[in-house]
């Protein structure tokens, strides 16, 4: 007989915590509006879908960009899963 077990955890981060978590999920839901008007912008100018590839160079110029320097404070893997979310939406 096979028994399944699950553990439950509750994360519970201090201030400074809080505060990058909510840093990190800004930046990504930025990034992710960001591509998203880039995309639609491209659509209206009757230009093909663009790519992940093609995308994740567009946030390397944002993050080293003077408009935005703020990115480089975030890691850039959660800033690259936003991009991919993205695409995986425009995909399916």
């Amino acid at each position: 007989m096979q028994r399944l077990q699950a553990f439950k955890y509750e994360l519970k981060p201090d201030g400074g915590q809080q505060r990058n978590l909510r840093r990190y999920a800004g930046s990504c839901r930025f990034v992710y509006n960001k591509a998203l008007a880039l995309q639609q912008a491209n659509h209206e100018a009757g230009e093909k879908f663009i790519g992940y590839v093609a995308m994740a160079k567009h946030l390397t110029a944002w993050r080293n960009g003077t408009e935005t320097p703020w990115l480089k404070d975030s890691p850039v893997h959660p800033l690259q899963h936003a991009l991919k979310d993205l695409d995986k939406a425009y995909r399916n």
